[in-house]
């Protein structure tokens, strides 16, 4: 095992991946496997210097998921088995495929998911055949890994999955701690003098939940609410996600989060923002049904 690996990431295993075509300009065709939520996997024929979103839109077509569809998932990167990362819009995905193939326990590195955090939203998809089981896939693979705490409704949910009643299975389940919550690894915070913190997002909140510098959880938990939120930007140089609350009377605050995956953090926000639009625009037509001009595609593209 050991020689394969040292094989695999030697610079001429590296080069020989990673060459192009000189006839192609740099711009050959390559083939990627992409984890699917459903514990298959799919390949698509790109061009090496493909974008995250154009290889997202190859597998969405490979898959035959309509655009509607398609709003509610993602191409991801599988960091660890705990952890995964929305990859960035402009991202080339071949080259973390190249980095990564020696070392993915899937046989590769680029994992299709759910990118939703409202599950009003989701349940919608009801009807969506494979929408449905691309969720209950994930969530059944999200409770063994322990991102949703089945707790007392573990029974219950485990005879769901057996009977492959998704819909059922994903009802009950929506109730649950960590269902359509994003939590990140544990990291330093300015706002903490010794020990780490567990950053948690969801439509419900945001919250810093404190530990150890080796991640081992403490009792004190911060929840922010969204409404708290004044501002948030990145920090390139820093390494760090900043954002601004305010709460009361109180001055507004900033506070730093170092963490390597600050861009994912500060897209998470934008996403739960824009969500938060579309449901202020349907509580909107709840009120107002002569209001014809209120339309999601123009508040803010899925």
């Amino acid at each position: 095992v050991c020689s394969i690996r040292v094989i695999g990431e030697s610079d001429i295993m590296q080069e020989f991946l990673s060459e192009s075509d000189e006839n192609y300009n740099g711009v050959s065709d390559v083939e990627l496997r992409v984890a699917l939520p459903d514990i298959t996997s799919v390949t698509v024929r790109v061009k090496k210097n493909s974008t995250t979103d154009q290889v997202y839109q190859a597998v969405a077509a490979k898959v035959g998921m309509d655009s509607i569809t398609a709003n509610y998932f993602a191409l991801f990167e599988v960091i660890s088995r705990s952890f995964v990362r929305k990859l960035a819009p402009n991202e080339f995905p071949h080259k973390l495929y190249v980095q990564n193939y020696t070392v993915a326990v899937l046989g590769t590195c680029l994992i299709i998911r759910k990118w939703l955090f409202t599950t009003e939203e989701e349940v919608l998809l009801n009807d969506n055949d494979l929408a449905v089981t691309y969720f209950f896939h994930q969530a059944v693979d999200d409770v063994k890994r322990g991102y949703i705490k089945a707790k007392e409704k573990s029974y219950q949910l485990q005879k769901l999955c057996e009977q492959r009643k998704m819909v059922m299975y994903l009802n009950m389940l929506r109730t649950c701690e960590g269902y359509n919550e994003i939590v990140f690894p544990h990291c330093s915070c300015d706002s903490r003098r010794k020990g780490h913190v567990i950053t948690a997002i969801s439509i419900k909140h945001f919250k810093l939940h404190a530990c150890t510098e080796e991640g081992q959880l403490e009792n004190q938990v911060i929840a922010f609410e969204w409404d708290e939120m004044q501002r948030w930007d990145t920090d390139e140089e820093g390494m760090a996600f900043c954002f601004e609350y305010a709460r009361g009377e109180k001055k507004p605050r900033w506070v730093k989060i170092f963490t390597p995956y600050f861009n994912y953090m500060h897209e998470c926000f934008e996403r739960v923002f824009c969500e938060l639009k579309w449901r202020k625009e349907v509580e909107e037509e709840a009120t107002d049904k002569d209001n014809k001009n209120c339309s999601k595609d123009n508040m803010c593209s899925k």
